[in-house]
């Protein structure tokens, strides 16, 4: 039997921080939709809010510098070694060419998504946090405190605040790539692109 020869060549690409960033919103709407668990739809939203930060600087990287993505786990290595933080290695890779790119790390909107960085890895990194203090007793035990570290992220102003920030720093650098790149998804602001594109041709 005959092997059919292909008479189509298909290139796709699939957005990883679109994907990350529908799913962080449509926790933002769980949570305004079910007070019970609001907590926990927020928490994924500012989890999946975060990764979708990460996707968003691997695409410019993808875009603006493809030789060093190709294989970034490589190209960043010796940062990884020096325990540097790699998105931060990643951001000035970028900006070497980004040269009209303005980062402003102690402020807003970056200073946020460094904030949030913090919550990430004490997930990421999820230990046992164990602590003890003297406390009065009460008969519907209130009490008893069962405060975690990450309760002060996941406040409805926390959340919004962390979510609108990651997108004001992700179009600032949209911007800025679009000098320097013709690459279609860019026609689109961050985070409101399609999900993935696909050109092709006949063999």
């Amino acid at each position: 039997m005959s092997r059919k020869i292909p008479d189509y060549l298909v290139h796709e690409e699939i957005y990883t921080h679109e994907y990350l960033w529908r799913i962080s919103n449509l926790m933002i709407s769980k949570a305004k939709s079910n007070e019970k668990q609001a907590n926990y739809f927020r928490f994924s939203a500012l989890l999946m809010s975060y990764m979708a930060f990460e996707a968003f600087i691997n695409f410019c990287g993808y875009v603006l510098l493809p030789s060093a993505w190709e294989n970034e786990k490589e190209y960043f290595k010796d940062k990884r070694k020096q325990k540097k933080d790699i998105i931060e290695a990643k951001i000035s890779k970028l900006l070497e060419e980004l040269t009209d790119f303005v980062w402003e790390k102690d402020k807003r909107p970056y200073q946020s998504i460094k904030e949030l960085k913090k919550f990430r890895d004490m997930i990421a990194h999820g230990k046992v946090k164990a602590y003890e203090y003297e406390t009065f007793s009460t008969k519907d035990a209130s009490h008893i405190k069962w405060e975690a570290a990450w309760d002060k992220f996941v406040t409805v102003k926390k959340v919004d605040m962390f979510l609108n920030d990651i997108k004001a720093f992700c179009q600032s650098l949209l911007e800025s790539l679009r000098k320097n790149s013709d690459h279609l998804h860019l026609f689109h602001d961050a985070f409101e692109g399609p999900l993935a594109s696909s050109r092709g041709h006949t063999i």
